[in-house]
């Protein structure tokens, strides 16, 4: 993904691609493989839980998981120990 910021001045005047940033999404097992490979003995992701209504949204609970709902949003922390 590539985002661009751009300005715009009082006096008309323009600055065109100031910033560029190139984004890459990481999954969550490549991020786990990665931490594997820097040391880490221990990764454990956890895993917001829903709430019990049908609105899809979070309870604020975390659980360690090896497997998330696909989702196109979703919170989630990744702990990394030796």
């Amino acid at each position: 993904m590539e985002c661009r910021i751009h300005f715009k001045f009082p006096d008309k005047t323009k600055i065109k691609n100031a910033f560029v940033y190139h984004w890459r999404l990481w999954s969550l097992p490549e991020i786990r493989e990665l931490l594997s490979e820097a040391g880490f003995a221990n990764v454990v992701v956890y895993w917001e839980g829903d709430d019990d209504e049908s609105d899809g949204e979070g309870n604020g609970e975390y659980e360690p998981t090896l497997e998330g709902a696909a989702d196109p949003a979703f919170i989630s922390y990744i702990v990394a120990y030796d």
